[in-house]
């Protein structure tokens, strides 16, 4: 039975596949699931949480291509890291980012993964003019970076766009095929995830009793 494996691709993509149709398959997959849908809900009436919590799942997903390995057990390191891959974090700001980073894993990604909800940290306004914008409680009238943090204000808009930027680099790289690790980082993760040379399972009728069900 013929079935669409991403918007744009049905199952015969992936019956030989290359790397190319790989490739062509991730992309379609994660443009269309995932940051078309997105920019979709950011037009909406009262949709930017629903966006934010799409985008937010980015971190962790993309993580797992770009290092070639699962992320069982080390959901919030592979969270922190592809963070500050995609907002490009200096060496000498690498410790307070991983603050950031973490308190975000724990506020906003495990928020709406397990509550259904950001929890009372988060926060969102367009009105930052950066992605996101945290704060922390005042020592001497100076935020004293070394406390826990206060709040993390999220611009969706923003944030949409940070992570626009890195996958379309990230697919120009695949493409280009020059950073060989980064591919076999990639091909890694597809043997991992996707089930290439596991029986074809997909729904467990011919088309003719799918049909009569």
């Amino acid at each position: 039975m013929q079935h669409y494996i991403s918007p744009n691709f049905t199952h015969e993509k992936l019956e030989s596949p290359n790397y190319d149709d790989l490739v062509d398959v991730f992309e379609d997959r994660m443009r269309n699931w995932l940051l078309f849908p997105a920019s979709v809900l950011l037009d909406s009436q009262h949709c930017q949480i629903a966006a934010a919590s799409l985008m937010i799942s980015y971190f962790e997903g993309i993580e797992i291509y770009l290092v070639g390995e699962d992320s069982k057990n080390q959901s919030g390191n592979f969270f922190v890291n592809a963070f500050n891959k995609v907002f490009d974090v200096s060496t000498e700001d690498e410790r307070l980012m991983e603050k950031i980073a973490y308190a975000i894993y724990s506020q906003a990604r495990c928020g709406f993964a397990h509550d259904a909800m950001f929890r009372n940290r988060v926060f969102f306004s367009e009105i930052p003019k950066k992605p996101i914008l945290v704060t922390w409680p005042k020592k001497n009238g100076e935020f004293d970076t070394n406390g826990e943090l206060e709040s993390i204000i999220i611009n969706p808009r923003l944030l949409f766009k940070s992570i626009e930027i890195h996958f379309n680099r990230y697919i120009d790289q695949l493409r280009e095929g020059s950073n060989q690790e980064l591919s076999l980082a990639f091909q890694k993760a597809v043997e991992l995830k996707w089930g290439l040379d596991e029986p074809d399972r997909v729904i467990g009728l011919t088309e003719d009793e799918f049909h009569k069900t």
